[in-house]
């Protein structure tokens, strides 16, 4: 009888053992933090200012409120363009800004203003060298808190891609932090036919910002 009893307990005690075993095996790995994330989209554009651009906008959010080394509010947003190949085709005239091109969620609630640049060479806030777009809060105005949103909209002689696009790289830089996110969806590229006949030429440098 008590063989018996040691042998129950041995086969209850490797039961446990194999099921915490199994236990770990099918725990999954841990999900960190999405900090941020975006989608855009592209149209021709319609405004007689535009025409021949594609108007591209992105909504997009960010949640710093959580993060491991501080909450700090955005300073800027860098969206990171792979168009080494085609850029110098018509240099910074490929793209055309509005002097605000975007708005988002500011600090207590005010609204922030953004404005845009092109940064051929890339940020140098950012660990990556591409052309990037950099939207900035105008100054000594209402600046981005920790979490919120904002949504941006420019102009660019480059085409969206046909097909389904590979997720862009944006990084928020907040406090002395850089963090990356992704944006799905259309975004300038150096596919199709990018216009050559500067006809207009002064009308597109005017355009720019």
């Amino acid at each position: 009888m008590k063989q018996d009893r040691s042998l129950h307990t041995q086969q209850t005690v490797l039961l446990l053992i194999a099921s915490f075993v199994l236990g770990a095996v099918a725990t999954p790995a841990i999900s960190y933090a999405e900090y941020i994330w975006g989608e855009a989209w592209a149209t021709e554009a319609t405004d007689p200012e535009h025409m021949g651009y594609w108007e591209y906008c992105i909504s997009m959010g960010w949640d710093m409120s959580d993060y491991s080394e501080g909450a700090h509010g955005a300073s800027h947003v860098s969206l990171l363009l792979e168009l080494e190949d085609c850029l110098a085709d018509c240099g910074e005239a490929c793209f055309a800004f509005e002097d605000t091109v975007g708005t988002g969620h500011g600090v207590e609630g005010c609204e922030v203003y953004f404005y845009a640049e092109l940064d051929i060479k890339g940020d140098p806030t950012v660990p990556a060298e591409s052309p990037t777009l950099k939207f900035e809060p105008y100054p000594d105005a209402c600046e981005p808190d920790v979490k919120g949103t904002a949504y941006f909209c420019f102009y660019s002689l480059m085409p969206p891609e046909e097909d389904d696009p590979a997720p862009a790289s944006v990084w928020v830089k907040f406090g002395p932090y850089t963090e990356k996110g992704m944006v799905t969806g259309k975004l300038p590229s150096c596919g199709g036919t990018v216009p050559t006949d500067f006809s207009t030429w002064s009308s597109i440098k005017r355009l720019f910002r």
